[in-house]
């Protein structure tokens, strides 16, 4: 597909979409301590609080993963940050508990609607280059929203005169911008018949669906211990009590994850998460160094660390996934890869809450330190396994092994009609009426 400025303005729309995404998934991060302390709320509780928005998301993707599919990628997005909008609103008049988890929960719905379709028109878009970027991109933009929250978070804390609200209203101005660009994008025919629930459905070829899906899952329970809890242990564990200080230690976090997205396009997939898995591990161990010795330069060689290892686990998993999925039905094969990532980091911020509440903040990050390594490691072990059957049985045709282009040079599609590069995805079907082109349901 000839690369045009139209295409480029709907790569940068749908990229501010994921940024608002994550800038929404991590606002509170910096303000959970001062609710505690003002509130006078348990970990427990405000890893609830936090766990609000991906139980949220995950019921949003399993009621409408495949909204995007009748209204269009465009529709899907729009709709998406208008729930942000009201997460937003929400949180910026908050005076109680009970309206925080209301809040978290309109922000998942926003983000179960737009990140799928997001990521979708990111996959659809190819650089000047002609070189898809899609894990690039979409972690290159997660990095921004992170970094964005991370430092507004801070500095509002630190420095405004309404640390509990102040930048919420900051992140409703970035939800007004978004939405504009948004709205710029492509419009899509109505569809032919009226939406309605669709089961889950992976990929025929489900190996690489399933490699992917759990570098995701690995990245998202390692975020789920860096956004839930981050904050409180640099401030109780590190002993920093500088909001902002401590906002900008994490947002080292966040530039590492961009820095690194852009360093994993030179990689395979496969290859990506195998580095993922090992910084991920040292990233762990090392935040359990910095809470032993109280150490500030260690928890800033974490941050630095367990970025890289976020951002290699999720490049090189969303890479899979997209390239697993015919184009027509790639933004609801995203959903549900984001579906199972979202629901692993729920558990993983319940339980670590729960612990760090009841038995400690060291043994619930042993415990969630333990998830991210298994998780890793299934990642890993799948796409080795996928590796070896492709070198044991010759490739059918449309099908490649996993690790023969670059994270981001998969072609993972150029327009609706499908990808242009059929050595890269698989072109076979499922002879059924009631499964689409190249998948099979699992849920309904």
């Amino acid at each position: 597909m000839t690369f045009t400025w139209a295409a480029r303005g709907s790569r940068w729309a749908a990229a501010a979409a994921v940024a608002l995404a994550l800038w929404a998934s991590a606002a509170p991060t910096l303000v959970y301590p001062v609710y505690a302390a003002q509130w006078h709320l348990t970990t427990a509780v405000t890893t609830t609080v936090f766990a609000a928005y991906p139980v949220a998301l995950i019921a949003t993707l399993l009621l409408l993963g495949g909204v995007s599919e009748t209204v269009g990628n465009r529709g899907a997005i729009l709709g998406g940050l208008g729930f942000l909008g009201l997460g937003a609103l929400t949180f910026l008049l908050a005076p109680n508990l009970a309206l925080l988890l209301v809040g978290r929960a309109l922000m998942g719905v926003g983000v179960g609607l737009s990140l799928g379709p997001a990521t979708s028109v990111i996959a659809s878009s190819r650089s000047d280059d002609g070189r898809d970027r899609t894990g690039a991109t979409t972690t290159a933009a997660s990095a921004v929203g992170l970094i964005t929250a991370l430092l507004v978070g801070g500095a509002t804390v630190q420095f405004s005169g309404n640390p509990l609200h102040a930048g919420y209203g900051v992140l409703l101005a970035g939800v007004v911008v978004a939405a504009v660009a948004a709205w710029l994008l492509p419009r899509r025919p109505r569809a032919a018949r009226r939406w309605r629930p669709r089961p889950l459905a992976v990929p025929r070829d489900r190996r690489p669906f399933l490699a992917g899906t759990f570098g995701v899952s690995a990245a998202y329970a390692l975020g789920a211990i860096f956004l839930g809890i981050g904050a409180q242990f640099a401030r109780d564990t590190v002993r920093s009590d500088d909001a902002f200080v401590n906002g900008v230690v994490l947002a080292l976090s966040a530039a590492a994850i961009g820095v690194t997205a852009l360093l994993a396009g030179r990689l395979g997939a496969a290859l990506a998460l195998r580095l993922g898995a090992v910084s991920a591990l040292v990233a762990q161990g090392l935040m359990l160094v910095a809470g032993a010795t109280h150490s500030m330069p260690v928890l800033v060689l974490y941050s630095v660390v367990g970025g890289a290892g976020y951002s290699l686990l999720f490049s090189g998993g969303i890479t899979l996934v997209t390239r697993s999925a015919p184009a027509e039905h790639r933004a609801a094969t995203t959903s549900s890869a984001y579906l199972v990532g979202y629901l692993v980091q729920a558990g993983v911020a319940l339980a670590v809450g729960r612990l760090a509440t009841g038995q400690g903040l060291q043994l619930a990050l042993v415990v969630g330190s333990a998830v991210v390594a298994a998780l890793a490691l299934a990642a890993v072990l799948t796409v080795r396994a996928r590796a070896t059957s492709s070198e044991a049985v010759p490739a059918e045709a449309g099908t490649a092994p996993l690790d023969t282009t670059a994270v981001d040079t998969s072609a993972v599609g150029t327009s609706a009609v499908g990808p242009t590069r059929t050595d890269t995805v698989r072109t076979d079907t499922v002879s059924t009426d009631t499964a689409p082109n190249n998948l099979v349901k699992v849920s309904s």
